[in-house]
């Protein structure tokens, strides 16, 4: 029996547990007021709730709230309200308890303990919340930028001229796959990019684009984020389409004064503008929050910009309050992005590069508060968005006539001479569209000593694109082999999911606990690319709590012991699904009579489609094992993860065998034409030979597998008081190993007797040098956070230092190593070709595909013949040595000052010293300077 079928074994046991058992405590009361912990005053609307029993209600408009049928027991209760710190406390239950006052304090640096670093959220797995105070003192232009504050992120200056993306547990913060796997979900609405088609040609994005891969989160502002919470461990089985984690953002919503913020950097000018309007008692709040940002990748030269607005419109509000409450959430949003990249004006060529991202989107959620023995709650959310994706590229070309055609068909095609000189204009217009809707069913109880959660719902989501596609002028095309293509004829592809999960607390003592979850998620895919199975994605998170000792001010207070593995999936894409098809242009003729103003083209045009009926899911198997404690003032959490994720999405080079006629003319013949689908001359066919050569394509493929271990620690030492600072030491080893080793093919651009060359090389992973890379880092960021509430100042400085930072290429096929050594007379040399620093590398192919598409093992003999030998790939001898730099630092600096109730300053600066040591690196034969560059920035808040 496999995994997937023990857990859903486990799963089937553990579901009906919560429908079958009655509860058998007696059920209390517990009611109070809301009051503001400095003023004294009631707090109207906030939102009080019993974490275990996921029981939740409202203050009314006088402060005063209650929550009924609450079994006798122990638990956390929690108060929410935008403007305030979150607040949270243990409180046991054995009695109705009246006039119980919940004290709220206003956020500000005025408060003793304020936060401005991630912390963990004390879960079955491994969760980091980011509040609105941290992401202020960060300064974060979008949220790419707040994943610094993970452990074993590295600081980064904000470049809003670059693409952005988001991953998590990846030392690159690049990685195409790893970004796909991450999901963001904006206030109950999944942000997904699986509709982009805004690519060329062959898995190549236009300019600015991220077709393929994850979300731009340059598109996703932070000035109106009230919280953000980073799932790096096994996520709930409520959670998918996602291979590597998620980040939930929730933005504002409730009563806020006006509040504009205006941030600069050297590379940004930003500002925002936000207000929550109470419109009455028992009629809600309305949230207005306006964002734009411009920014130059460099001030001097600005030929490079982008810019950025956004408007989201959020109505709020809670009804039937004292019955079975129902909270209903609207958000309104909308965006403008733009990309844009043109000449110097000092330059005469009116070449431009631009690309624009537009979107209007809408989206509902809320909680019914049900209150039934069989029904806790529904959770319901329903969102839906329009988008226009706009590229254009104008190009000046300046070239002798090229032959060219625009048939898509096969065969043979009159040509027409393009002009000598033209600009080409190509614009690709995607329309993706999404919607998703979700509903989700709580049923919640206390049964003897035991809590239990138990979870089922369902999900659909579609998504699409009705754009006009590629679209340019035949006459003047970008580039040869290019074709128009609308995406307006790619149908939608829909997904259907259920999933469940039950949650259990078992209490053996006052200090010690056991949390048990599974769950599983099962997801149909439609499309009609291709067949998929019915996924199957089974969860499971566990934690064992040995000590809580929350009244104990010395010794241990706190000790658990937590782990996790799961099956996480990620669903596919438009542009993977749906790829554009390859034409293949030969020129079989060309006549060119300039003095009689005549000429004759004729090309051959070969037709490739590259959709792959058996592409797979990307499918990541992760694990973790965690240890959580406070001990003598300190908290520490320590993480170990590993994460196998297989059948990435690749684009994967293959070749067939092509021919095409070469027409024996000679201009001596007389005037040509082209008759009955051949060049004649005076009616007398000119004759030809026909040339065996091969269409080289791209395809998407499932080749890429990354394997991830690595240990996170984060260790809080406390305040020391005397100094008014805290020190917070946090980091990671990450360990990263990259490879696709699927036959592939390359191409030697060669002529053998006057004809192209008739081998077609098929290599592990590609004709590249290598096809996978292993990567090492063990950073550590160390901070001392100055707070003085009197002053109502924080400062944060924190030293970065990056102990290990290694990477190395290699290339193997099936676990066998692919590189040997060869000296200047081309012998054999023995030896480790990931140390020697002195002979040349190289790598044969696996074997070759000749003209007529037979394939060969490519062997000593081939490797020893001259006309074989031009597919041996060969490279410089530092190639696949490993980059192991000695250890680097900096040292960044953040300050907020807040001046009344009013205004903030803030100011940052990373890298203040300009710490940035030359180390040289081994494979690329060179130095490099480390850290990135001196960079500051600042902004000022404004309350009125």
């Amino acid at each position: 029996m496999n995994l997937r079928n023990i857990f859903l074994f486990i799963l089937v046991i553990l579901l009906p547990g919560p429908l079958s058992l009655q509860a058998q405590s007696s059920k209390f009361t517990l009611s109070g007021t809301v009051i503001d912990a400095k003023t004294g005053e009631t707090i109207p609307y906030v939102t009080i709730l019993v974490k275990e029993l996921s029981l939740w209600t409202t203050s009314d408009v006088d402060g005063n709230f209650i929550l009924k049928d609450i079994a006798g027991g122990e638990y956390t209760l929690e108060a929410k309200c935008l403007g305030f710190e979150e607040y949270s406390v243990r409180i046991i239950i054995r009695q109705n308890i009246s006039k119980y006052q919940l004290k709220l304090q206003a956020q500000s640096l005025a408060l003793d303990e304020v936060t401005v670093t991630a912390t963990d959220a004390r879960k079955m797995n491994s969760t980091s919340n980011i509040s609105k105070t941290a992401l202020e003192h960060l300064q974060a232009a979008n949220i790419q930028d707040a994943m610094q504050l993970l452990p074993g992120s590295l600081t980064k200056n904000p470049q809003l001229t670059s693409v952005a993306k988001v991953t998590i547990r990846d030392i690159s913060g690049t990685n195409s796959a790893i970004s796909l796997g991450t999901s963001i979900i904006v206030d109950g609405a999944k942000i997904s990019n699986d509709a982009n088609m805004q690519m060329v040609s062959g898995g190549n994005p236009a300019s600015s684009s991220t077709s393929g891969t994850g979300v731009d989160a340059r598109q996703i502002p932070v000035d109106n984020i009230e919280s953000i919470e980073v799932i790096r461990g096994v996520a709930s089985a409520e959670y998918g389409d996602l291979n590597s984690g998620a980040v939930i953002v929730k933005t504002k919503a409730g009563k806020a004064p006006w509040e504009a913020r205006f941030k600069t950097d050297p590379h940004l000018k930003q500002a925002s503008l936000s207000k929550g309007f109470a419109l009455g008692p028992n009629k809600g709040f309305l949230n207005f929050d306006a964002d734009y940002a411009k920014a130059l990748s460099d001030i001097r030269t600005p030929s490079r910009s982008y810019g950025r607005g956004t408007l989201q419109i959020g109505y709020s509000n809670i009804f039937n309050t004292k019955g079975r409450a129902v909270s209903f959430n609207a958000k309104l949003n909308g965006s403008i992005t733009m990309d844009k990249v043109k000449k110097d004006p000092d330059q005469s060529l009116d070449e431009l590069t631009k690309s624009e991202d537009n979107k209007i989107g809408l989206n509902f959620f809320g909680n019914w508060m049900v209150k039934k023995p069989w029904l806790t709650s529904l959770e319901y959310s329903a969102s839906g968005s329009y988008g226009r994706q706009y590229n254009r590229n104008k190009e000046w070309h300046s070239a002798v006539k090229l032959p060219n055609t625009n048939a898509k068909e096969p065969g043979e095609h009159l040509g027409v001479l393009l002009p000598y000189e033209y600009f080409s204009d190509l614009r690709i217009e995607g329309i993706p569209i999404y919607a998703q809707a979700k509903l989700t069913a709580n049923v919640t109880g206390k049964y003897g000593k035991i809590y239990n959660n138990f979870m089922l719902g369902a999900e659909w989501t579609t998504k699409g694109n009705r754009g006009d596609g590629k679209t340019f002028d035949s006459h003047y095309p970008p580039a040869q082999n290019l074709r128009p293509r609308p995406f307006k004829d790619i149908p939608f592809i829909h997904e259907y999911t259920g999933f469940a999960e039950d949650k259990v607390i078992l209490p053996f003592s006052e200090e010690i606990s056991f949390q048990f979850s599974a769950g599983v998620r099962l997801t149909n895919i439609a499309t009609k690319a291709a067949d998929y199975d019915i996924t199957v994605d089974p969860r499971f998170n566990a934690k064992l709590t040995l000590i809580d000792r929350n009244y104990n001010r010395e010794g241990i207070q706190y000790l658990s012991v937590r782990g996790g593995w799961g099956i996480l999936t990620k669903m596919p894409t438009l542009a993977h699904l749906y790829p554009d098809p390859v034409y293949s242009d030969h020129i079989s003729f060309n006549y060119n009579d300039d003095a009689n103003n005549y000429n004759l083209t004729v090309i051959t045009t070969d037709v490739q489609k590259t959709e792959n009926p058996n592409l797979k899911l990307p499918s990541s198997r992760n694990m973790e094992i965690g240890l959580d404690l406070k001990a003598f003032g300190i908290t520490g959490n320590f993480t170990y993860f590993k994460e196998k994720l297989t059948h990435a999405f690749t684009w994967e080079s293959t070749a067939r065998p092509s021919n095409y006629r070469q027409y024996n003319y000679d201009p001596m013949m007389g005037r040509p034409e082209y008759t009955n689908g051949e060049v004649t001359v005076g009616g007398t066919p000119v004759g030809y030979q026909t040339i065996n050569t091969f269409l080289g394509y791209r395809l998407p493929g499932n080749g890429m597998t990354i394997n991830k271990w690595g240990i996170e620690y984060n260790l809080d030492f406390g305040k020391i008081n005397p100094l008014q600072t805290s020190v917070i030491i946090d980091g990671a080893y990450f360990n990263q190993k990259e490879h696709n080793d699927v036959l592939q093919t390359g191409y030697v651009s060669d002529m053998v007797d006057g004809k192209p060359y008739p081998y077609m090389g098929i290599y592990a992973g590609g004709n590249g040098s290598s096809n996978g890379t292993k990567m090492q880092r063990l950073n550590t960021n160390i901070r001392l956070i100055t707070h003085i509430p009197q002053l109502r100042l924080i400062v944060t400085l924190s030293g970065q230092c990056v102990w290990m930072d290694k990477n190395q290429v290699f290339n193997k096929y099936r676990g066998i190593n692919m590189v040997y050594m060869q000296d200047d007379d081309g012998n054999y040399v023995f030896g480790d070709p990931g140390k020697d620093m002195k002979y040349l590398k190289c790598v044969n192919p696996v074997a070759y595909m000749d003209t007529y598409g037979m394939v060969h093992l490519f062997t000593d003999k081939e490797a020893n013949d001259p006309l074989f030998q031009k597919m041996i790939l060969k490279n410089r001898a530092s190639t696949f040595a490993e980059n192991d730099p000695s250890p680097y630092f900096m040292l960044n600096m953040r300050l907020t000052k807040e001046i009344g109730n009013y205004a903030s300053l803030s100011f940052y600066a990373n890298n203040f010293t300009n710490a940035r040591p030359k180390r040289y690196l081994k494979a690329n034969g060179m130095d490099v300077r480390m850290n990135s560059g001196i960079f500051f920035g600042a902004e000022i808040s404004l309350k009125f």
